[in-house]
């Protein structure tokens, strides 16, 4: 059986660095330990956890080490964030139903409790969406009516759609076997549905606790 106990703090630092600049040699250097060390550190994740990182090879960069769907599932569970988590900052409203006003007119509907008109930031991680050409009935409470700007497929069989909702990027993680079924590529509609729930508030110095 496997255990979160076996993700050492390098480790975990290990995959915050490669989440930013995924680069093995840099995030080694920035760890203090040599290449081959952390290469070693990825190997004996891989063996515990399934593939966290994917390597390429050649262009300007020289390649690059990235994570995987497994690697930032596995990074998210252990800081309790996701590396890839949308953002917005904006007034809390209490409703009902309670919603964080992120501005140019958007709202996100939310399940935590805040004082009205209080400033907060709020994340919403990637896997957490539902992704349809039409409209659906679903339990998610929000909606949000995108365009799709790139498509990122990746070797583990996981993609990362990054769409445009009116002024802001929004990131949306499915399979590549749904970018196929739903035909998402640069420019087509895409509605991204969320339940209030998986909305969260990122903690600041003085919030009070949901």
């Amino acid at each position: 059986m496997r255990r979160e106990a076996s993700l050492t703090p390098t480790d975990v630092r290990l995959l915050e660095l490669l989440a930013r600049v995924p680069n093995v040699v840099r995030a080694a250097r920035a760890l203090g330990i040599d290449r081959d060390r952390a290469v070693y550190r990825l190997r004996r994740l891989a063996r515990l956890y399934g593939p966290v990182t994917v390597s390429t090879r050649g262009g300007t960069a020289g390649g690059a080490t990235r994570l995987t769907g497994s690697g930032r599932r596995l990074l998210a569970r252990s800081t309790g964030r996701h590396p890839d988590a949308n953002r917005w900052s904006g007034r809390y409203r209490r409703g009902p139903p309670p919603t964080v006003d992120v501005g140019d007119g958007l709202a996100l509907e939310v399940a935590f409790r805040a004082r009205e008109g209080a400033a907060v930031t709020v994340e919403l991680d990637p896997e957490a969406m539902v992704l349809a050409r039409r409209s659906a009935e679903l339990s998610a409470r929000n909606v949000l009516r995108t365009v799709v700007d790139r498509v990122h497929r990746r070797a583990d069989g996981t993609a990362t759609i990054v769409a445009r909702w009116a002024g802001e990027r929004v990131r949306a993680e499915l399979t590549v076997g749904s970018v196929r079924r739903l035909g998402l590529r640069p420019g087509r509609p895409v509605l991204l549905y969320a339940k209030a729930v998986s909305v969260r508030r990122v903690p600041s110095r003085g919030s009070p606790r949901p």
